[in-house]
Order: C-alpha cells, then structure tokens, then sequence
C-alpha cells in the first residue's frame, strides 16, 4: 500500500466512525411542532404559553435532551384561524417530520389540526385551547388534553357555588357560542344535582364582542341574584366587571367566572374585594406550596422580568409531560408514545401523580377556585383561599362519553 493510499483509506475509516459516532450518539434533534395563534386574537395567550415551552425544552437540553437528542421546537403562527392553523401544522408534520404538535389556543384551530396529527399518527397536546368536542365528538387516539375542558371547569364552579349556603339565588351570564351554551348547561345540571333548593334563572346570553354591558348588568340587578356564574373572558369580562361594580352590582351580588393571571392584571382595582370568585387553571402565587413550581416561577420571573401566567404553567407542564411520555416509551414513535402516556404518572407544577385517560386523554389535572383579594407581595389581586377541586371529581362520566360519540355519528 503507497503512502497516498494508506492515507486515503486511514480517511475514509475515519469518516465511517464519525458517521458511526453520530448515529450512536444521535445527534440528530427530535423536532417538535408549536403551532399557536401568534397573531390574531390569541396572541398574548399563545406568547406567554410558548415562554413556558421554550423553558421546558431548554432545561431538558441541558440535561442532555431525550434519548440521547436535543429537542427542537419549530414555531408556526396559526394566525388564530383554522385554515392557518392546519395549514401550519401539516407543513410542520411533512416537510418538517415533527414528531409533536402542540401550541393551539383557539378551540377551533385545535379542532382543525387534530385530523392532521391523526394522519401523521404522532401526540397532539392541548396546553391552552380546551373544547370538549377534542375530547368527545372530534376525538382522536393521539389527543391528550393536559388541562381541565371546558365542561370540567363548569362542574367546578358549580361545585364550588353549591359550597356557599347562603346563596340559593343563581343567575347565569354566557357568551352567546358552543362554550357558553355547553358550559351553562353543565354549570345548572351539576348545581341542582348538589343543591336542589337553588333557584337557578334561565342563562342570559350575551353577544360575543358586545363592549357595553349595560343592559345586561341591569337586567342582571333586576334578577336579584345571590351570585352569578359568567362564562366569559377577556374585554367582555373586564367590562361586566368594571362596568357592573359601577352601577352597584356588587352590593349584593357575588361573581363567580374563569380567572387567569391576564382578568386579575387587566382589571386590577376594579375587581371589589372578596365579591369576585375565580376557576384557574394554575395560579402561580397558590403554586408557590409546590417546591418544582416555585423554583420554576422563580426562574421564570428573573427570565421574563415577571411572574408566570397559567399558560406559561401549563405549556411546561405539557412539554415535561410529553417527555416524560418518550422516556418511557424509549421511542418518539407516536402509538408507542401515546401507549405510555396512559400508563405514566406525571409529578409536575400543577399536582402530583397526573394521569391521562386512554378514553378520551384527558389528564385529571385540578381547578382551582377561590377569591380574588389583594395579598402582601403583589401589585394586582391574586387568588386567594384557593379550593382545589380534583380533576378525578369533575371528568366525564365513561358513559357520557359514550353517548355523545355516538350521537355525533348520526
């Protein structure tokens, strides 16, 4: 052998065994899919929900990542519309070969790339959006719902209003939509199977984007209600608030509705102290109890300049979740994957001991209910006197399900 030839072939051995190396180690990333809508209506949600991701896909990389990988996560802008949204989606499943969706705040763009992760056969992860239509009608083998739905929330503040003795006159204010409509429903069947000396009026319905709330507070008052239940968020919400405690709703009446750390920031002093009662998904100042949840906070907060939404919470909680998921499947395939995530328990931000349901994946995470106050060490009201209601108290009965699917088939 020549002295060129032995030096080609000492090279030719040498880039066999680096190729070799880097197939042994895997050096090739396990690509995950974030499709949230980054403009549109959701976009401060799906920012602070991607924060939370972001995070807890750094601190898996720098314990070395998931199966010998690093993880990468490809962010797509749904735009908050469907169309967008599982336009994204199948772009990041065929020319990206992701092996994860996730990221979907809008109910209705959740529900137009679940067909998209089902044709690709990887786990779809609910973080923000949470329609019981994923879990019932829309279902697919690879959802996995890592929050309460929509009808879970609704058993929870009925459960949490049935506690309250002293109120046995209920009023229902909802947006005019599927949720509104699903949730005051569920909300007054569940409040009279645990209260049946409750009078409950039939829900007023309110238009959705109507600003002036006006008539709908006076027509509220005129009803003399002892509490009110309102299926509402955002500016509608913020405006029933400011607007009714300005026309003296709050004298006598008690306001029991979804509360996200975005309702107590946005509208501040004009929430009356102790009249407004709120179902979070993870308020953060309760969560400080939890060791993992308070050194993720305080990391969060000196990262982000300040403290951790629900959705921040929640999209770590659903990538740790998911990992933990792949580890025990040994495997990023996704009916292997999804195989494990029925038999692991998960220990995370929220609670400990999470399972997710083969019947309809949906993981027993908490509510959490309680009063909104102000409290020592914050600028803004937080939760307080939080209830925690057991995600295991308020999932769908098996037979429920059963029956919604097949009412949906015909």
């Amino acid at each position: 052998m020549t002295a060129l030839t032995q030096k080609l072939a000492t090279a030719a051995l040498g880039t066999v065994l680096a190729l070799a190396g880097a197939t042994a180690w895997g050096q090739e990333p396990i690509k995950i899919g974030f499709v949230g809508g980054l403009s549109g209506a959701c976009g401060q949600i799906t920012h602070q929900e991607l924060s939370g991701m972001k995070m807890a896909v750094a601190d898996l990389n720098s314990k070395g990542g998931l199966l010998g990988r690093q993880i990468d996560m490809l962010v797509r802008d749904g735009k908050t519309r469907p169309d967008d949204g599982a336009k994204a989606a199948r772009e990041l499943t065929t020319s990206d070969k992701v092996v994860m969706l996730t990221g979907m705040c809008s109910s209705a763009v959740l529900l137009s790339t679940i067909p998209v992760a089902n044709e690709a056969k990887i786990p779809i992860l609910a973080a923000v959006a949470n329609t019981q239509k994923a879990n019932l009608e829309d279902f697919s083998h690879y959802f996995i719902q890592t929050q309460a739905n929509a009808m879970q929330e609704a058993a929870a503040a009925a459960q949490f209003v049935a506690h309250h003795k002293n109120w046995k006159k209920v009023a229902v204010a909802a947006y005019d939509y599927e949720w509104g409509q699903t949730s005051s429903k569920v909300f007054t069947d569940e409040l009279r199977k645990l209260r049946p000396d409750v009078h409950i009026d039939a829900p007023m319905y309110i238009k959705l984007g109507e600003s002036n709330m006006t008539s709908y507070i006076t027509a509220l008052m005129a009803r003399q209600p002892d509490v009110i239940f309102a299926v509402m968020f955002g500016g509608g919400l913020n405006n029933l608030v400011k607007q009714g405690d300005g026309y003296g709703l709050f004298k006598k009446t008690d306001l029991v509705t979804l509360t996200t750390y975005d309702f107590l920031m946005s509208a501040g002093s004009s929430i009356p102290p102790g009249k407004v009662h709120g179902i979070a998904r993870a308020p953060f100042n309760y969560l400080m109890k939890n060791p993992k949840a308070k050194d993720f906070i305080t990391r969060y907060k000196a990262a982000n300049k300040t403290v951790p939404t629900d959705w921040a919470i929640n999209g770590y909680d659903t990538i740790m979740f998911w990992a933990k998921a792949v580890g025990a499947a040994a495997s990023t395939n996704g009916d292997k994957v999804i195989a494990a995530s029925h038999k692991i328990t998960y220990d995370g931000l929220r609670a400990d001991g999470l399972k997710v349901r083969a019947l309809d994946g949906q993981m027993n995470t908490p509510s959490y209910v309680g009063t909104i106050n102000r409290e020592t060490g914050y600028d803004f009201p937080v939760l307080t006197d939080v209830t925690v209601i057991e995600g295991d108290k308020t999932m769908l009965a098996p037979a429920y399900i059963k029956k919604a699917r097949a009412a949906a088939k015909k």
